[in-house]
Formats: C-alpha cells, structure tokens, sequence
C-alpha cells in the first residue's frame, strides 16, 4: 500500500486523522460481532508440594510398590545412578524419598511382578553398564541387592509383558543401535534371551498390547534417527518371536509413545510426541493392527513425555505433556468431536521437565500429576482441584 502522501506539498496533515476513525470503525465492527478469541480449558491443577530427588532425573513411574493402597512413585535419576522411591500418604504428600543404587545411567523403569510373589518389583535400562538393573521386592517397600541382566550395547527403553502367555512376564530392550532385543522370563525373576530384532532406528519407548486383536502381545515402538524416523509394529507370534508388519508416522519424529483408548472403542489407539514442530500426534487404532492417519494437535515448547487419562471429568481422555524448552506442562482437552482444544492450560514447574506420571495421589477419586525438573533435580505434585477454576 502506498503511503498517505500528497505529490507538491509533503505529507497529508490528515493522515493521523483518517487512521484513527478507520480503526474506530474496526473496533465498533469487531465488537458489534462479538467476537471472541479461543479460551483455554479451565484451571484444574495446583501445585501441591516439592521434593528433591538424585541428579538428572529423566523418567518418572506410578506404582503402588509396598501394596498400602497408595500410590507411590519411582524417579529416574540418570546422573546419580540411582532410582528415588516416594511412598504415597494418600494425603497428596509423599514421604522422604528413599534412594536405592542402580547399574550406570539409568534410563528409564518399569514395574510388574517379575518372581511372582505378589509384590511389584522394578526393571530400569542401564545404558551405561549394557546392562538391565533388576530390583526384586522384600515386601514393606525395601528390595533386594540390584542384580545385572547383561544386554546389547546401551539400552535405552523396555516393555514388560507375557509375550508367549505362560503368565510370566518377558521384556523388550531397545538398543541404542537400532535394536530391540526380547528376554523370556524364566521364573524366580531369571530371564533367557531370545531373538534379535533390526528397528532401524533408535527408540527410546515402546508398548505393547494387542493391537491386531489376535490373542498374542504385539509391541510398538517410537523409532527416531538422522536419517528415518516412524512407529513400527512387531506383531507377536504367541511363542515370544515377533515379525514386523508395518511402518507409519514416516519423518515426525516420535520420542515417547503411550497407549490409551482415545475414543472408547475397545481398541489401544496410539499417542506420540513429534521433534516436528512441536506437536503431538493421536493414532486411532482400526483393529487389525494398523493405524489411521495422524492427528496432529500442539502441546507446548519441546513436548518430551506424555500422559494420558479424563482428567476434567467429561467422559473424554485428554492429554498431559511435560515441554522440556517451556519448562512446564500442558493440559491438552477434548472437544465433544475428539478433537483437542487450542489454546491449552500451561503450568509452570522447574527447568527442563522430561518426565509426567499421573496417579490419584490424595485417594479424592480426581487424577493429579507428578513432574520431574531435570535441572533443578525435583519432583513437582499438583493436585486436581475439586472444582476447577472457570467451571
């Protein structure tokens, strides 16, 4: 657009004018319209309480590990070697955290019953030491020395599941170099490698489930690399050997993967957070072990881990993703269409937050959440609110 100017004599003396009742005229326009930006989902959270534990923690689980019907968590901590235990109260507080050695750079744990004794035990990939650190449980919340199962070079991530249904529980470790490698459990918390498996890229999460509704465990994994990324499908056998079916989500990306029954259905759908742009992506699972196309919703700066569960109380599942570069976490609703509301509900927490659990933490029947800061070496509570604050 060419500037208000008059040829012979210089600038219009009423250019100032002539703006100013154009933008009058906007605004009275605007506002005959009534017209409303998107609002943010109501405030449901607060933060509730503070605990420090070991350096660098990287993963973040929910378990009720001394069976005292609280639930209780278990932080990660890579630079400390060391896992922090939390036992639950019930009351939205935690006791003094109890830090228990583990083999070298641990980065992430799973909990299950690996001797079957009744108690959960823990399995955290030790990348450092090649190895999977083994914490069976005494009962009372104490465990046994860690014990060493020897893997391939740096594990990263595991699934625990029955993958050959002898009602014990086998594990996947993902490999640094595009690997995933399946140990069968051989009871008494023994496990006896199995086959070997290409990925072709690095994944640092898996689930499994049974995704092609054929009675056997599958598993998915998030797969990113320089020079592919996507979520690959190894559909089980039944006998704990696998063969890959399928290839999706090609170049987004995907860090961690969670599973969840998005639209209730029956089916696991599938949820991952992309290095693209910072967004999220939900996965509608069709029943037969592929999935429907991406649909792409935004968390905020960095999204890193996920969790999933209604936590607004409507019926529908939403979304709760810790963003590592906004050093916070993002409350991700549900529109009545499945659809996920923009903006989202953005809380602040401690610098670098790469891990999110969620566990109803004060026995009020309400989810709540648990954030790690991985600079600032804490786990940060927020509680639901009873009554949500725009509600």
């Amino acid at each position: 657009m060419r500037p208000f100017f008059n040829d012979r004599h210089g600038p219009n003396p009423w250019g100032p004018l002539v703006r100013l009742a154009v933008g009058a005229a906007f605004y009275c326009a605007v506002s005959a319209c009534d017209f409303k930006l998107p609002q943010p989902p109501p405030d449901l959270f607060y933060k509730a309480g503070v605990m420090a534990v070991g350096r660098g923690p990287q993963f973040l689980a929910s378990e009720d590990l001394n069976r005292d019907g609280e639930t209780d968590l278990v932080s990660v901590n890579t630079l400390e070697n060391s896992v922090s235990i939390l036992y639950g109260t019930g009351t939205g507080t935690f006791q003094h955290p109890v830090s228990l050695p583990v083999f070298a750079e641990p980065t992430m744990a799973a909990a299950g019953d690996l001797n079957r004794d009744g108690l959960p035990d823990l399995a955290l990939s030790s990348r450092g030491e090649h190895c999977v650190t083994l914490l069976l449980a005494k009962g009372g919340g104490s465990f046994q020395t860690p014990r060493k199962m020897e893997t391939g070079r740096a594990p990263v991530s595991l699934v625990l599941d029955d993958f050959n249904g002898d009602n014990l529980l086998d594990m996947a470790v993902t490999l640094t170099f595009n690997k995933m490698e399946i140990f069968m459990g051989a009871g008494g918390g023994n496990f006896k490698k199995g086959e070997t498996y290409n990925t072709g890229s690095r994944s640092l999460s898996g689930v499994s489930g049974d995704f092609n509704r054929d009675g056997r465990k599958d598993i998915a994994l998030a797969e990113t690399g320089s020079n592919s990324s996507s979520i690959r499908i190894f559909s089980g056998n039944g006998d704990g050997t696998f063969r890959q079916t399928s290839a999706f989500a090609d170049g987004l990306g995907s860090l961690v993967l969670i599973k969840k029954d998005m639209n209730g259905d029956g089916r696991d759908d599938l949820v991952t957070a992309s290095t693209k742009g910072d967004n999220l992506y939900l996965f509608y699972a069709n029943g037969d072990g592929t999935f429907g196309k991406g649909l792409p919703f935004s968390g905020g700066g960095g999204p890193i881990a996920l969790v999933a569960e209604d936590f607004n109380g409507d019926g529908r599942v939403d979304v709760a993703v810790a963003n590592s570069r906004s050093s916070g976490f993002s409350f991700v609703a549900r529109d009545p269409d499945g659809s996920f509301k923009y903006p989202t509900r953005d809380y602040v927490t401690g610098g670098t937050p790469l891990a999110i659990a969620a566990g109803d933490f004060n026995d009020d029947g309400l989810p709540d959440l648990a954030v790690a800061s991985a600079d600032e070496n804490r786990v940060e509570i927020f509680l639901r609110r009873r009554t949500a604050s725009g509600q």
